[in-house]
């Protein structure tokens, strides 16, 4: 049967018998906490500035990018050891150059980096999240977190101040083991410090390249969160909205 909303049959590539499942395990930024403003929202803003605004084509491939480049190998190793700034900077140009943005794009990442400066992202779980965590926990559901997050102390003082923790059985940043998704070992890890089981945990996260792939890679079920439809080519269970997991699971 087909999900009349995705087009994406129900469990597709995954055999999955949901009434098996015992432990459910999120991705943090992007699936369950999100930041305002959104840093593309900013780009977007950016190029309409400079007279080169995006269409929405452009912008929900700008969005998918975003997603790979958190992923790429060799973007990690060109990363490491840069300051906030120079972050910024490395991931504006990478941007802007998807975008296909015309003009000097060491100045314009600049510049866009400097609009950066003068915004304070406030971070919160959205009503649906809480909602969603709350009701599988009454469920009886084990629940995790595993964040690509390094700054171990940063992560856990925001997961704190958005009362957040009390829900989980397991917390995981990536900072904690030396490992990212989407390789097995952080999800690996994760199963073992949860007492869970591979083929009864699934992994629900925004981005296909560390999240379906990743928990693949660890014999987990995938579900991924895309209410842009950035990955059409997702073969996996897709929700438009963090809550139909209540509605799939038992």
């Amino acid at each position: 049967m087909t999900d009349s909303r995705t087009g994406v049959p129900d469990g597709a590539g995954e055999g999955l018998e949901t009434a098996s499942v015992r432990t459910v395990f999120f991705d943090f930024d992007g699936t369950l906490v999100f930041h305002s403003p959104d840093s593309f929202d900013i780009i977007s803003h950016f190029c309409a500035q400079i007279g080169q605004p995006l269409s929405a084509e452009a912008a929900r491939e700008g969005r998918r990018m975003r997603h790979q480049y958190f992923v790429d190998p060799v973007i990690r190793e060109e990363l490491d050891g840069l300051s906030r700034d120079r972050f910024y900077q490395h991931f504006n140009r990478y941007l802007l150059e998807a975008l296909c943005i015309e003009g000097d794009l060491e100045q314009l990442a600049l510049d866009l980096t400097n609009h950066y400066s003068d915004v304070t992202l406030t971070y919160e779980c959205p009503e649906a999240g809480c909602r969603t965590l709350s009701e599988l926990r009454n469920r009886g559901y084990n629940l995790g977190l595993i964040t690509n997050r390094e700054n171990v102390e940063r992560f856990r003082e925001l997961l704190d101040r958005l009362s957040l923790g009390s829900y989980f059985d397991l917390v995981l940043a990536s900072g904690e083991v030396g490992i990212r998704k989407p390789e097995a070992g952080i999800f690996h890890a994760a199963l073992d410090r949860a007492g869970a089981e591979a083929e009864r945990s699934i992994y629900v996260g925004d981005n296909y390249w560390a999240d379906v792939v990743g928990a693949r890679n660890a014999e987990m079920t995938p579900v991924l969160y895309d209410p842009h439809g950035l990955f059409p080519e997702a073969d996996c269970r897709i929700l438009l909205s963090i809550d139909e997991l209540l509605a799939w699971l038992p």
